[in-house]
């Protein structure tokens, strides 16, 4: 009985020992599960790292050199680049600086767009003539001008149009006036202007491109007389390409015979236009095969530099090309700058070849991005604007492909909507201020989807996304 009695207590406290042991070992067991799991989540987080690392990117095609061709032309200086990319096609002593004279009114016109664009001025604001910007008195064959006078209000819209179709030096110089803040020296302001564009050692003195002593009241005191704006070709073509991008419209006045303006509410005025003597003086006498179009932009010539012209050329099958040519023929000839115009848009023709993805087209390859945060894991997408690219006829393909698209993490996604841009397999040469933005094809989506639920989301970035 005593020893029965003796015996019970601890068999209950073995019962209770066993009990906590048990106890223990369960949550110990629980701890080492839950280690585990995240062990585990841990391990797929960092293989699903790893592959996405490590994985290379490989164009869908190989990869295509296109180095610009040297050009063959009369000319001393010239360049040829494609207008919506940049991507330079041609050129020749691209890089030396020369006087562009009234090739300078497409940095006064980038001035313009500048201001419009920050809201800092309207088309409709009527800029007013003073004594300075009043040419009126002046031989017009000598110095371009329109007929408007000190105390007369012209809108903003005239004066931009008249830079392009007549050449107007009152025009510039009074825009470049009534944009620029009125402490700073016009002078000052083209070069804010230029630098802003990374025309680096470009020279400015004048907004309408005359030479220094030619400027009257806006000659620069401290500069000779001689001094005049310079620029290299490569930076004319960048100031083209910057104006065209920011204002697409500037293809239509080069159209125009005309050139009707307003001095004053009730008079009418209307100048020739530069496209006006181009057609029926220059355009009989050019030899071009290939009809290219003539779009524009602005012609300028020095004793020194000789005949220049940065133009837009459209050929046959609607592309649009860019050109500068400068050194080409005297600068009082008005055929051979044209031709040569010509020349080197074919000469470039003759040695490359366009490759287009026009908007609405499926990539192979590149046809779907993808996309952990939709339920399928992926976003199907198409060329939402189309551009070329130029290749050597070497190449013997007009086929270029691309880089394959960055794997995203964007939901809801709508039909229509910009999703990702693809580089090019190109390895070539573009403006200065050409950026990937312009280089590169914007991809659209081609219809919506929906978010994924958390664990869609979780499952497509472990398995698809990797």
């Amino acid at each position: 009985m005593n020893k029965e009695s003796n015996q019970g207590p601890t068999q209950k406290t073995r019962l209770q020992l066993f009990d906590r042991h048990t106890q223990s070992s369960d949550r110990s067991r629980g701890k080492i599960i839950v280690l585990g799991l995240a062990l585990l989540g841990l391990f797929c987080v960092g293989l699903g790292l790893l592959f996405y690392q490590q994985r290379p990117v490989k164009p869908t095609q190989r990869v295509v050199t296109a180095q610009p061709i040297t050009l063959h032309t009369k000319a001393k200086y010239a360049i040829v680049i494609d207008a919506k990319t940049g991507q330079i096609l041609g050129q020749k002593d691209a890089n030396q600086l020369v006087g562009i004279a009234s090739q300078t009114k497409m940095l006064t016109a980038y001035g313009v767009l500048r201001a419009v664009e920050r809201g800092q001025i309207k088309w409709s604001d009527k800029v007013p003539i003073n004594q300075h910007t009043d040419w009126s008195n002046k031989d017009s064959d000598t110095y371009a001008h329109l007929d408007i006078h000190a105390g007369q209000a012209i809108a903003v819209r005239a004066l931009y149009g008249a830079m392009f179709t007549s050449s107007a030096n009152d025009a510039a110089l009074a825009l470049a006036e009534y944009v620029k803040p009125k402490d700073k020296s016009q002078q000052a302001e083209l070069q804010q202007w230029a630098d802003e564009l990374h025309l680096t050692g470009s020279k400015w003195y004048n907004a309408a491109g005359q030479v220094n002593r030619d400027a009257f009241d806006f000659e620069v005191k401290n500069a000779q007389p001689n001094a005049e704006n310079k620029a290299t070709v490569t930076q004319l073509a960048t100031l083209a390409w910057q104006d065209l991008k920011m204002d697409p419209s500037l293809r239509e006045y080069y159209q125009k015979l005309g050139l009707v303006y307003h001095p004053t509410p009730d008079v009418n005025k209307i100048a020739q236009t530069e496209y006006s003597k181009f057609k029926q003086q220059v355009l009989p006498n050019l030899h071009n095969a290939d009809n290219f179009k003539f779009e524009g932009l602005k012609t300028g010539s020095t004793p020194d530099s000789g005949g220049a012209f940065t133009g837009l050329l459209k050929d046959r099958a609607g592309h649009e090309l860019i050109t500068v040519v400068s050194g080409a023929g005297r600068y009082t000839d008005q055929i051979e700058r044209y031709q040569y115009t010509v020349d080197v848009a074919n000469e470039v023709l003759e040695h490359t070849v366009p490759c287009t993805f026009t908007a609405g087209q499926t990539i192979a390859g590149a046809g779907t991005v993808v996309n952990s945060a939709v339920k399928t894991g992926k976003t199907a997408v198409v060329v939402q604007e189309t551009k070329t690219y130029w290749v050597p006829k070497e190449a013997q393909s007009s086929n270029l492909g691309v880089y394959p698209p960055n794997k995203i993490n964007q939901a809801p996604v709508k039909n229509g909507q910009r999703i990702v841009k693809l580089a090019p397999a190109l390895k070539t040469e573009y403006i200065p201020n050409s950026q990937k933005t312009d280089r590169g094809l914007a991809m659209i989506s081609t219809q919506n989807e929906a978010t994924a639920a958390w664990w869609q989301r979780c499952f497509n970035w472990l398995f698809v996304y990797s």
